[in-house]
């Protein structure tokens, strides 16, 4: 896998980035220590963000087991600029179900933290992907979750795992190839694309956040380059005159045209519309 250029940020949570993009990247789950990671986020800014009332559903959410706490204990209606506005986080609520043993889950935090902007903005130009972060602040795990874990299931994409605080217990990989590992503030852990895995807090509460990086497929490349195509001049010109070509025409018009496109498109340019696309639809 290549990147655009310097893989400094990328460096920065996995060491010798070239040796993981050729030894883990995609291939296997891996750990690394970072001493960036535990200064990006704390669950008191956490909390702060709370009570100042600066979150708004959907970029929060209380759940537990896939279960969310009911919205009319976590959410309240305020009055801005005159109108009423509602779904905006109710504090008190928040730290009731979390006490209550219910995970507060912040959905893409990097729109309003600097730390995680930054980072998050950096990895999609070095990996020329869609990044995308949440933030996890989890209680202490019930006595019948301790063992087994809570299950997050399968991703498509690439994960990254940031532990902030307290630690948390990962298990991940294919069947019979599963990696189990404790995080503790520091740590990161990469899981690869089909990789099944599950995490439970230890003893305390944790916090930590996950990058999942998605990388245009062949089809996401092929529709934007075919879009460029039927925009192109020569597929317009064959508009107004294509009725008077037989079918065997019109095929070798196709092909040659095509090829020709396909032969002067700009990689960079459009790696980076589908990586645009693909953000656009992830908006919160």
């Amino acid at each position: 896998m290549t990147t655009t250029k310097s893989a400094q940020r990328l460096t920065e949570l996995v060491g010798d980035a070239d040796a993981f993009l050729a030894d883990a990247w995609g291939v296997r789950a891996a750990t690394f220590r970072s001493a960036a990671v535990p200064a990006l986020l704390s669950a008191a800014r956490i909390w702060d963000a709370f009570d100042y009332g600066l979150l708004v559903a959907p970029y929060f959410g209380v759940t537990r087991d896939g279960v969310s706490a009911p919205a009319a204990d976590i959410t309240v209606t305020r009055t801005v600029q005159q109108k009423p506005r509602a779904r905006y986080a109710n504090a008190a609520g928040v730290r009731k179900w979390f006490t209550a043993g219910y995970t507060v889950a912040l959905r893409q935090p990097d729109h309003w933290h600097a730390g995680l902007k930054d980072l998050v903005g950096a990895l999609r130009e070095e990996l020329r992907a869609d990044v995308r972060s949440s933030v996890f602040l989890s209680p202490p795990p019930a006595r019948d979750d301790a063992e087994d874990g809570t299950r997050v299931g399968t991703e498509a994409a690439h994960l990254f795992v940031l532990q902030l605080e307290g630690e948390t217990r990962w298990s991940a990989g294919e069947e019979g190839r599963r990696t189990r590992t404790a995080l503790t503030p520091g740590d990161v852990l990469y899981i690869p694309p089909g990789h099944e895995h599950t995490v439970v807090a230890h003893e305390g509460s944790a916090l930590y956040a996950t990058l999942s990086v998605q990388q245009p497929s062949p089809r996401d490349l092929a529709e934007v380059a075919l879009a460029g195509f039927l925009r192109s001049a020569p597929a317009e010109a064959i508009a107004g005159r294509h009725h008077y070509m037989s079918l065997d025409e019109k095929v070798g018009w196709l092909r040659r045209e095509l090829t020709a496109h396909l032969a002067g498109q700009d990689i960079d340019d459009l790696v980076a519309t589908a990586v645009g696309i693909q953000q656009r639809a992830g908006q919160a």
